[in-house]
């Protein structure tokens, strides 16, 4: 520990963590808000990820999301048990968090200047997010200081993969992400997108016919980015889609030997862009803790 200091870790709710991680006494998890017909709720607080998929197959507009104001981080910064902070966000490209955090964390250390707060960009989202949390909260229980936590998130982060499909291009549709022809053609030839996030960045790698062929492409994808002799931990997570968890389940194992594979379900915030049937898999490099 460095100086004695132990360091706290804040995300949002789009992490995911098991209750393991986001119940510990050093970690915070920031709500993401929705907006269902004038009303805000906050990311698995004020309602459930089964509510909000239910809500998602229903006739009417899109929910709308926002995501944690400055005000937000600062009272989870506030909050925390240990002086100082790593924060973790997605991509700025697709996100204010970073920002908001970043403000934030100005504003701590010129009410507390004996604090300090690093907020990371990981680069990653979903089921990446979620694998580089987990890593950083790891760091955090074994009480190393504030340094040794972000430089031991940032290097898991460099190491994040994470290939998904879409079973419906509908939602981003009506999001405004993609022409309504381009999907509308899709979905009638029953084509489904495979892409990867990485870098900050979303990239198209396929289109498919069928769930079965998607689920076999983003296992061998991921697959070819992980050589066999590297540690990694790996997730695959889905929305709504969780008939299809088992089977990408089983493909990554035929790929990559009998792994731990961990099964996330995501924020139903992710699935107002892509859908509930998003489905993917993720993987980062299982680094050892800094001694």
């Amino acid at each position: 520990m460095e100086g004695g200091r132990r360091t706290s870790l804040v995300v949002d709710s789009g992490a995911c963590l098991a209750h393991s991680f986001s119940g510990a006494p050093w970690v915070r998890v920031v709500p993401m808000s929705i907006e269902i017909e004038g009303r805000a709720l906050r990311d698995g607080i004020d309602i459930t990820a089964d509510q909000f998929y239910l809500r998602l197959s229903e006739a009417g507009p899109l929910p709308t999301s926002s995501s944690p104001s400055p005000g937000d981080y600062l009272e989870a910064f506030r909050s925390t048990v240990e002086g100082d902070v790593v924060c973790l966000t997605i991509p700025a490209r697709f996100s204010m968090m970073g920002r908001s955090a970043q403000i934030a964390a100005e504003m701590l250390e010129k009410e507390q200047p004996e604090r300090h707060v690093e907020v990371i960009d990981t680069g990653t989202a979903a089921g990446g997010f979620t694998l580089v949390a987990e890593a950083a909260a790891e760091a955090c229980a074994s009480g190393l200081g504030l340094e040794a936590v972000a430089a031991h998130a940032r290097a898991v982060a460099a190491t994040a993969r994470v290939i998904a499909s879409l079973d419906t291009m509908r939602f981003l549709v009506r999001s405004g992400r993609i022409p309504a022809l381009a999907g509308i053609g899709s979905d009638l030839l029953h084509v489904r997108p495979v892409f990867a996030f990485t870098g900050g960045d979303v990239h198209r790698l396929a289109l498919v016919r069928g769930t079965k062929k998607a689920l076999r492409t983003v296992a061998e994808l991921l697959a070819a980015q992980m050589p066999v002799e590297l540690r990694v931990r790996l997730a695959v997570f889905g929305g709504a889609a969780s008939e299809a968890i088992p089977a990408l389940t089983e493909n990554l194992r035929e790929l990559l030997g009998d792994r731990p594979i961990e099964t996330l379900k995501l924020t139903p915030v992710i699935a107002l862009h892509t859908g509930p049937g998003l489905v993917g898999a993720a993987a980062v490099a299982d680094l050892p803790l800094p001694s």
